[in-house]
């Protein structure tokens, strides 16, 4: 439809005069993805901006080059952060380029320089080792202002195949298992100690299903590692659990037992015959019905607005089971959001980048506004039942476009 993105930016922009055109901007980014010219990848090896080779997801990326070094998220001059998957297959991507003259990093389409970026600078601990010698690096992943933890590099739900399929968690061939208790001490008293940097920990992990009642064995691992974190802090401190949707006592263990304040049993899929297809493994040890019920209970221990989920946006149409038309995806997920909302639960989007080690493999994205519908309707029916992102804002995890709509609301609460 439009032959440049410059095009496609302004005619969007001018169609939604209602949103932040840094929104606009960060959605087209995730949806057809961003490559790093030659340039911007040797400037990117400097000690600001080097964030090593290490993936703690371990997502095989083919496209990455062996000898070079991944940046962090992209950062927009609002601040907002892009995390772009990158190495990925991409059909029409964005380019950042180093301008040496000017010194800085172009977003471009082609030739054409579309405005000036810059990347989340390295943090001050990277590059040291536990006493055990294990690289704190390894161990964690950096948005914004959120250091995100993972409890077990690996997911049981592959097994017999039963694993999500849009998810390419743990393909790249070198997860460890569950990391060690002292090195996550460790890492997190020397992520602190970097004034301002972090302001919130997140910890996740694969799905793992053991113990004498489904993910016992993983509601002990999240207990131990989280009482390790808090060795740091006196009482509660900022965090934020995804895991799956536990039962009421195990999230009374997890709550009465650490520090933890906040708790995310991602959904992904919002449909009740998709959701089997499109997450088998939830499906067989939870069900659909219990998830629900489960995130909906989590409220009662955690309070309102201290209780997530969130869907795979984009999934949902995924060919061959999904939707085929954006209007039928629209009114699945606001269903969702409206009746997570009335339960005092935030519901988010995050954005579906098709990966081809997935189940659904390499396949077209739904539309740009596809996506800025969505957001714009999630964060509304958020907004209209009092519910503010505090643990999933621009600030923090910059994975969902909707919330970073808040910023507005709060200059509105203000004035």
């Amino acid at each position: 439809m439009y032959k440049t993105k410059r095009e496609l930016l302004e005619n969007t922009c001018a169609a939604n005069p209602d949103l932040s055109p840094f929104v606009i901007l960060k959605l087209s980014m995730l949806c057809d993805g961003v490559l790093l010219s030659e340039r911007a990848l040797d400037q990117l090896q400097t000690p600001l901006y080097n964030f090593g080779k290490v993936d703690s997801f371990g997502i095989n990326f083919q496209g990455r080059p062996a000898d070079k070094a991944m940046p962090g998220a992209i950062l927009l001059r609002d601040a907002s952060n892009v995390y772009i998957n990158y190495g990925e297959t991409f059909d029409a991507p964005y380019l950042v380029d180093w301008d040496q003259d000017r010194e800085e990093f172009q977003l471009k389409d082609g030739d054409d320089v579309l405005d000036t970026v810059d990347f989340v600078p390295r943090p001050a601990f990277f590059g040291k080792l536990t006493s055990r010698g294990t690289p704190m690096e390894s161990l964690v992943d950096i948005r914004a202002q959120k250091l995100i933890l993972t409890a077990y590099e690996r997911c049981r739900f592959w097994e017999g195949g039963h694993q999500c399929g849009f998810c390419a968690f743990f393909t790249g061939g070198e997860n460890h298992g569950e990391a060690d208790c002292e090195d996550i001490y460790e890492t997190v008293r020397e992520a602190i100690r970097e004034p301002g940097r972090f302001s919130e920990i997140f910890l996740s992990g694969g799905s793992d299903f053991g113990g004498e009642h489904p993910f016992d064995d993983e509601v002990d691992r999240y207990i131990r590692i989280l009482q390790a974190i808090g060795r740091n802090f006196s009482g509660r401190f900022s965090s934020q659990l995804m895991a799956p949707a536990y039962t009421k006592t195990q999230l009374r263990r997890l709550y009465g037992q650490t520090g933890l304040t906040a708790y995310c049993p991602n959904i992904e899929i919002w449909d009740k015959s998709l959701f089997p297809l499109l997450c088998p493994g939830k499906e067989k040890y939870i069900g659909r019905n219990e998830w629900i019920r489960r995130t909906v209970d989590a409220v009662e221990i955690f309070g309102k607005g201290k209780v997530c989920t969130q869907v795979v946006a984009g999934a949902e149409m995924a060919s061959p089971y999904g939707f085929k038309t954006v209007e039928e995806a629209l009114e699945s997920n606001f269903q969702a959001c409206e009746f997570f909302a009335e339960n005092g639960v935030i519901f988010l989007s995050t954005i579906w980048r098709p990966h081809r080690y997935s189940k659904l493999g390499y396949q077209k994205m739904p539309p740009l506004d596809y996506y800025i519908r969505l957001a714009r309707g999630l964060h509304d029916i958020r907004r209209e039942y009092g519910l503010f992102c505090t643990n999933d804002d621009y600030k923090h995890c910059g994975n969902h476009p909707d919330s970073d709509l808040e910023r507005l609301d709060d200059i509105v609460s203000v004035v």
